[in-house]
């Protein structure tokens, strides 16, 4: 059995791990700057919690590196963190940095993805892989990928409508959850979309609470016209939508003949 840790514990530690924080809370069993080389063998952890921590770190793809290389093959990480596109987010002074569905492209150089096209349709490269030569090497492929949204657009969207909206806006969601695979032999596509498929996703309580809230909800009525958004999509997969329906025409209705009211004038 490989070890399990939390990787910025603070007060909630996760069930059954080694907490770890650069501050001494109650539940801290290590306290160490995780900017810095983790105290770990290679190929020694077996899964690893990021919740809400890796926004703070001083550079991110070096923390990623750390994490790959303490790290077996098939471990799992789950990272949850704040979503970039959203306004208070942006300003944040204690955010160095953030999160979006693109961030996982980095941390990767395989073009084997079973993340559908849409997360990533308004970007200007269609392949998956955006870690160059010359980069550190790793290797996290997505298994899961979630967001949490605002409450205006948690009912009355479909998915590819809030794929849309979260890319194209500010403040539709806040949040995002990753569930990372960690690949260090060769794995093929269907081994890849088993374990998608098999695989126990752990994560926060407060999470499974936000998103049981979102389930009991009614479904509510769109903010936004999208139409505009659907004929963009439609000319990249014309199977997927339907055009809108262009109103039917309606014939004028026939003047109605004006009635004379009183008694007639008589002729002279």
């Amino acid at each position: 059995m490989g070890m399990r840790i939390d990787l910025g514990c603070g007060n909630h530690k996760f069930r059954d791990c080694i907490g770890i924080d650069r501050i001494a809370y109650p539940d801290t069993d290590l306290v160490w700057d995780y900017n810095k080389r983790l105290p770990f063998e290679d190929d020694t952890v077996e899964f690893v919690m990021a919740s809400r921590s890796l926004e703070y770190v001083d550079d991110l793809q070096a923390v990623m590196q750390e994490l790959y290389r303490v790290c077996r093959h098939k471990a799992m990480v789950c990272i949850i963190a704040p979503y970039a596109h959203v306004g208070a987010h942006m300003v944040n002074p204690e955010y160095k940095q953030l999160f979006n569905e693109h961030s996982p492209r980095y941390w990767t150089s395989s073009p084997d993805t079973i993340i559908d096209e849409d997360e990533f349709m308004l970007a200007r490269q269609n392949t998956w892989p955006l870690l160059t030569q010359g980069q550190a090497a790793m290797d996290f492929r997505v298994l899961r990928m979630e967001f949490f949204y605002f409450p205006v657009y948690q009912t009355g969207y479909d998915p590819i409508e809030l794929s849309l909206l979260r890319q194209s806006q500010l403040n539709v969601a806040y949040q995002i959850m990753l569930h990372l695979l960690v690949v260090k032999k060769p794995i093929s596509m269907e081994e890849l979309l088993l374990v998608s498929q098999t695989a126990v996703f752990e994560e926060p309580e407060d999470v499974k609470n936000l998103r049981e809230a979102v389930m009991e909800k009614d479904d509510g009525e769109q903010l936004f016209y999208m139409d505009h958004m659907r004929y963009r999509e439609q000319r990249r997969n014309p199977e997927k939508l339907l055009l809108p329906k262009k109103p039917e025409r309606r014939s004028k209705p026939k003047p109605r003949k004006r009635r004379l009211i009183g008694r007639r004038r008589r002729r002279r």
